[in-house]
């Protein structure tokens, strides 16, 4: 008897806990906001970093690469969420901005280069580091990596870093880490490029600010 009024009272518990709704996603760009998305840049300075550090081995990357990356992310961006203005490298040349205290501010540019363009917040892409695979999907030497950021920045006053979602993977074969299983079927089962692998950051940072 004590265990059937058990079972019962674990099942009222479990139906309970079916209703109640989960609590929504903080909504971090209100629908009316024009978003800027700025170009995929690479900080080759400590100024041009909104956070982390540069390391000292970092390896360029190319401007084609970056401009496959910017054409990439345009194409994941859901245009009905949102008013998005898309910004040029020519958009966002110039000196920094310098802050209250002279010095140069990496937030305060991108905020200024914002509403320039008539935004009200601005979506920036960093790649740090970026390695390509050498070899092919079925076998490599070594594997991508990629290090990445994207900050979503309030524009108006008083400026504000709303958010950071960071990305740093280098892939690994399924024997060393069977965690990452769910990874690897994702993946095709094979290893992948440098720019399929940035695309996980991106399809993260899409899904973290609600875009």
């Amino acid at each position: 008897m004590f265990f059937r009024h058990f079972l019962l009272a674990l099942c009222s518990l479990c139906l309970l806990a079916g209703c109640q709704k989960a609590p929504e996603q903080q909504r971090l760009i209100m629908p009316d906001l024009v978003v800027a998305i700025a170009p995929f840049t690479q900080p080759t300075q400590t100024n041009e970093l909104l956070s982390g550090f540069i390391p000292e081995d970092q390896q360029k990357i190319s401007e084609e690469t970056l401009a496959k990356m910017d054409a990439l992310f345009r194409d994941k961006l859901n245009p009905k969420s949102h008013p998005y203005v898309f910004l040029s490298d020519a958009d966002i040349e110039g000196d920094m901005v310098r802050d209250a205290r002279g010095r140069r501010s990496a937030i305060m540019t991108w905020a200024v280069r914002a509403r320039d363009a008539g935004a009200d917040m601005i979506i920036v892409p960093q790649v740090i580091t970026m390695q390509e695979r050498v070899g092919s999907k079925a076998g490599v030497v070594s594997a991508a990596a990629v290090n990445e950021d994207f900050y979503l920045i309030d524009a108006r006053e008083p400026v504000t870093l709303v958010m950071r979602s960071h990305f740093a993977e280098e892939q690994k074969p399924l024997s060393s880490d069977i965690t990452r299983i769910g990874a690897f079927f994702r993946r095709g089962g094979g290893w992948v490029t440098a720019l399929e692998l940035a695309a996980e950051g991106m399809d993260k940072a899409v899904e973290e600010f609600g875009l």
